[in-house]
Formats: C-alpha cells, sequence, structure tokens
C-alpha cells in the first residue's frame, strides 16, 4: 500500500495526474480538499514497475511506503475511508475502525461571536483544557490545536505539518513540542521549527479568555 502526496496541485497537473492513475491496477482512493491531494493505492508497493512513472512523477511531493493506519487516518478522513472499503485490505480496513478521524474532520467546528472570534472552551470547570492538554477546533477550514500552557497561558496552531502540507501534527506534553510523525518533524509549543524538514513555523493565532471563555482570535489582515 502506497499514499501519494502533494501539498498544491493545479488543475492541469490533476488531470495529467488522473489520466496515469486510470490507467493502474489497483483499488485506490484520492482526497483532494483546498488544493491538496493525496493519493492511497490499496495492493501496491514502490517496487512494481508500473508505478515508476507515478512515483518518479514532479507532482507527487512525497511517497508514504507502506503506511501505518496512524498515518492513514492522518492523511485520509474516516470518510475517505469508509468510501474506500470496496476491496480493502485489513490494514485499510483497520484504519477506518481505529485511526483518529483524519484531515479536516478531525475536530468539530467552532461557535464563531459576532466579531468573528472562535470560542474554543469555558476557562475553568470539567469542560475546560486542563493545563498541558488541548483543544482542537476546526476554524476557517483548517484544523488548530489550542494548548494550555499554564492556568491563564495559551497558545493556537495550526495541525497542518508546513513539510507535508496534508499530515497532522501532536503536541506531546512531555517534550513540549509539537511533531509530524510523518517526517519527524517537531516545532515549539509557538509553532516555530525546531528540527526535521518543515520549512517554515505552523501558523498561529492569539488566544484570548473574556468573560470565562477562550477564544481565538479571528485573523486579522497582515
Amino acid at each position: 500500500m502506497l499514499i501519494l502526496c502533494k501539498s498544491e496541485i493545479g488543475e492541469a497537473d490533476f488531470d495529467r495526474l488522473g489520466k496515469v492513475l486510470a490507467a493502474l491496477p489497483y483499488p485506490m482512493r484520492w482526497s483532494r480538499r483546498r488544493g491538496r491531494l493525496a493519493i492511497l493505492l490499496d495492493r501496491a508497493n514502490s517496487a512494481q514497475p508500473e508505478l515508476a512513472p507515478l512515483l518518479a512523477d514532479p507532482a507527487i511531493d512525497y511517497v508514504l511506503r507502506a503506511p501505518s493506519e496512524d498515518e492513514i487516518g492522518r492523511v485520509f478522513s474516516r470518510r475517505d475511508l469508509l468510501h474506500f472499503s470496496l476491496a480493502s485490505t485489513g490494514v485499510l480496513a483497520g484504519a477506518v475502525l481505529m485511526a483518529p478521524v483524519g484531515l479536516y474532520l478531525a475536530a468539530p467546528a467552532g461557535e464563531r461571536t459576532a466579531e468573528g472570534d472562535t470560542l474554543v472552551a469555558p476557562a475553568e470547570g470539567k469542560h475546560s483544557i486542563p493545563v498541558d492538554g488541548t483543544r482542537a477546533k476546526i476554524i476557517d477550514g483548517e484544523e488548530f490545536l489550542v494548548v494550555r500552557r499554564e492556568a491563564d497561558r495559551y497558545n493556537a496552531v495550526s495541525r497542518t505539518c508546513t513539510h507535508s502540507g496534508v499530515c497532522l501534527v501532536d503536541w506531546e506534553s512531555k517534550r513540549q513540542q509539537f511533531v509530524c510523525p510523518c517526517h519527524s518533524g517537531v516545532y515549539d509549543v509557538y509553532g516555530n521549527v525546531v528540527s526535521g524538514p518543515p520549512p517554515r513555523p505552523l501558523k498561529s493565532r492569539v488566544v484570548e479568555v473574556k468573560d470565562g471563555q477562550v477564544y481565538v482570535k479571528k485573523e486579522r489582515p497582515s
């Protein structure tokens, strides 16, 4: 099984890849959202000669070879995987049942205020974010993680790794860092790159505590 990814793809490349994929004898599923493309080829491996042109295609940013259930779940949403249930392998079936909901569908959309800010959670009480804990919210079509660093200190960063454009970072509280499981990209609590291949920091938003509620502020024009 292979996953091929492209962080940004235009219509010409998309049409060309579609013709190449149509000629392949493998069950497959692709997901294209906001210009990002991910292709899952079931029963395929990189040693098969008919895949050589596709693997060498400049429109493909990187390839996940023999992806784990966790990697599949991070690249594809559960809805994508359920739609791909025909002719699926045991690994793919396991990903549908066990993996977290993937990109774009992994978290609820946050409630908006009249000013356009996003309500995340109450600042205190059983539904609040614990210290060193996180809360995920979809904001403007992108998943953000809000980390509570101390009682009154929060950070909000995008979960989308800037290396792949499709994999989701996780917060590791012991390390106090965000880590991408696809290619081991590491970011600090502010989203700055610490190590690995990411070319730029994670997107970030300002967090405000107001009237006992935690909000991610609307993105302001730079």
